[in-house]
């Protein structure tokens, strides 16, 4: 690749074979040589690193990376992990294998350029299902913390701390793919248990648990609620053989800078208005002007398209 690479998109991938094709497909065929597409397989079983390979061949900007299975290893390493081999100046993240994305991710860049005029390239845009920040600033505030979940929840956490974190409304361009019937399952069953066991690394105890079951106006469902005090003990053992994780990661601060955040965004609109600046629409396609000036509880992608 002769270009100087400018974008870097980080992908991590376990055993994702049914969707990983159209979902690094619905992202390569709307970038151009300025981007390139980091996968890093994290000892994959299936057929992941079989497909990868092939679309290797196909697209020169995309370098996939293969790790052995360390079950110590857990997500937010991988994520760290594929930043450390990325090269552009700008990341853009959470943008994963069983995703479909609709082509307005260079229009998101876009609008985050449009912010960086104003407010320097400290700062992480954090839209929906996409987050986008300068490499040197993100790799300087990092890494994430060794977690399945909630590892975006720390860095954000620690990036509104600092009133770097900018959350940004807009229309949802991306579609969850369906899964396989095991990764059902697993999403059912298995992900609760690492969500207790992350939840207890970073403090949370039993009388915790107890407390969200009998919190009969919380917004959980109480058969998850009461899935989660079940799972406890074997939660508790798994965590007690990892290292611990900042009580900030769960805790009610984040929930309430978060919600500060968002009251105080909104959609790019909002956003420029609140800087005392008026955003130029026209510098976007003609359907991300509908996107980026509308909420996702507005309206659909497929009322866009």
């Amino acid at each position: 690749m002769n270009q100087v690479v400018k974008y870097s998109i980080c992908i991590p991938n376990l055993n994702m074979e049914n969707t990983i094709e159209v979902a690094l497909r619905s992202v390569l065929n709307q970038i151009d040589e300025e981007y390139e597409v980091i996968v890093v397989d994290d000892g994959s079983t299936d057929r992941s690193v079989e497909i990868l390979r092939s679309l290797e061949l196909e697209y020169s900007n995309l370098f996939v990376h293969e790790l052995p299975r360390d079950p110590n290893r857990i997500l937010a390493e991988t994520r760290n992990i594929s930043i450390s081999f990325a090269r552009g100046q700008y990341l853009l993240l959470h943008i994963d294998c069983d995703d479909y994305w609709y082509p307005f991710i260079k229009d998101f860049v876009k609008v985050y350029h449009e912010i960086e005029k104003f407010k320097g390239s400290d700062f992480l845009l954090s839209g929906q299902q996409i987050n986008m920040g300068e490499a040197k600033f993100l790799k300087s505030h990092g890494p994430y913390g060794n977690a399945d979940w909630g590892e975006d929840r720390d860095m954000w956490y620690r990036l509104a701390k600092i009133g770097a974190y900018v959350p940004l409304d807009h229309v949802v361009f991306r579609k969850r793919m369906k899964l396989k019937q095991n990764q059902i399952l697993r999403k059912k069953f298995i992900l609760p248990i690492e969500i207790v066991r992350d939840e207890i690394r970073s403090g949370s105890s039993l009388l915790d648990f107890l407390k969200l079951f009998l919190d009969h106006k919380h917004s959980q469902n109480w058969k998850y609620r009461l899935y989660k005090l079940i799972i406890f003990p074997i939660a508790w053992l798994m965590a007690k053989r990892m290292e611990p994780l900042p009580r900030t990661t769960f805790n009610n601060d984040w929930q309430n800078l978060r919600d500060k955040a968002w009251s105080e965004s909104g959609t790019v609109l909002h956003l420029f208005k609140k800087n005392g600046r008026i955003f130029d629409v026209g510098k976007l396609s003609p359907r991300a002007q509908i996107i980026f000036t509308h909420r996702a509880s507005e309206i659909s992608i497929e009322e866009v398209l």
